[in-house]
């Protein structure tokens, strides 16, 4: 099934969903003046449609003292059957958080988490190795800050959409095993309820709330977001690089309250490597998206030296809570 321009009252829904992916569907129809059966069919047909793919918790990595590496992968083209090996594999290992297939200059963007560069080099290393053929270049950029506005063109008033921010120079906090597995649970499905984790976990569901609150509190989970696929609603999703020159505090700040302000920037990263910031943009067309990408050329041709544009085709994974910190807690307890 095809998707495309959203109905009223799947935008309606789709953006009470951007807010906060786990609210209960009857508050939900409570905000926006529909009722719970009509909310749950919205959903269940943008689901249909693959607008919505799932729902994720909005970690943040750093807090767990955890680094984050993008690598975009140029990849040589053997055959269908050695690609999707390729991106299977890559999907599969519990060190990686974004998988995505491009186009551009690039082919496949990759995001690892990990606790040190030594480990994420042995990481890239492994994987270099296991498909030379495929694997020839590629650009490696670290992670500093990540500023994730939201789909604001979905909103009546975009000012409502809250800005999260996560990655940078955080204080790391102590999490014990629940706590870890309570996150894993949320990474894979926003929505699933404390009772089924719970029963999952072989805890009572009131320690799994209050578990919950708390990581709210302390900020480590830092919200609930839909995985959306903006194809399907005739949107275009593209990653629009940015190397700087002649930056200055104030330049960069004017740029990136900027992009926080548009309604069609959904995040940006701050990165370090060949590129300085990522720019996340979803448009209506290609005239849109090349107006989009002039205006900020222009505004800010002081600042901006080099950008490439990059098409986004489809999101493989998208799980913000570092798996493999569940093996090597379970590993460091025997």
């Amino acid at each position: 099934m095809v998707g495309g321009k959203l109905r009223h009252v799947e935008k309606l829904v789709l953006s009470g969903l951007e807010l906060d992916a786990r609210t209960p569907l009857s508050r939900l129809g409570r905000r926006i003046r529909k009722s719970q059966q009509q909310v749950s069919y919205t959903a269940n047909s943008l689901a249909e449609k693959g607008v919505i793919r799932g729902f994720y918790a909005l970690v943040d990595y750093s807090k767990l003292n955890v680094l984050n590496f993008r690598v975009y992968f140029k990849v040589s083209y053997i055959n269908k059957e050695k690609y999707h090996e390729l991106i299977d594999y890559i999907v599969a290992e519990p060190y990686t958080s974004w998988v995505a297939t491009c186009g551009g200059t690039y082919d496949l963007i990759c995001t690892f988490f990990t606790l040190n560069p030594s480990r994420f080099n042995k990481l890239l290393k492994a994987i270099l190795a296991k498909f030379p053929r495929q694997l020839q270049n590629y650009t490696v950029l670290t992670t500093i800050v990540v500023r994730k506005f939201g789909r604001k063109y979905l909103l009546k008033n975009p000012s409502t959409m809250p800005e999260i921010i996560f990655g940078g120079d955080r204080k790391p906090e102590d999490v014990d095993d629940t706590d870890m597995r309570i996150m894993d649970e949320l990474a894979e499905d926003a929505r699933k309820s404390s009772v089924d984790i719970s029963r999952d976990l072989s805890v009572t569901s009131k320690t799994v709330i209050e578990r919950i609150r708390r990581l709210r509190r302390r900020e480590i989970i830092l919200g609930f977001k839909p995985l959306v696929n903006p194809r399907r609603m005739d949107y275009i999703p593209i990653l629009l690089m940015i190397r700087y020159h002649n930056i200055t505090p104030e330049l960069e700040n004017g740029l990136i309250g900027y992009l926080k302000r548009h309604p069609n920037v959904t995040w940006v990263s701050k990165t370090i490597g060949e590129w300085d910031i990522e720019i996340s943009i979803e448009a209506k067309d290609t005239m849109e998206l090349r107006n989009i990408e002039m205006e900020i050329r222009q505004r800010f041709v002081s600042l901006i030296q080099q950008t490439e544009s990059i098409p986004i085709y489809k999101n493989h994974k998208k799980n913000f809570f570092p798996r493999f910190l569940i093996e090597r807690y379970s590993a460091n307890k025997k």
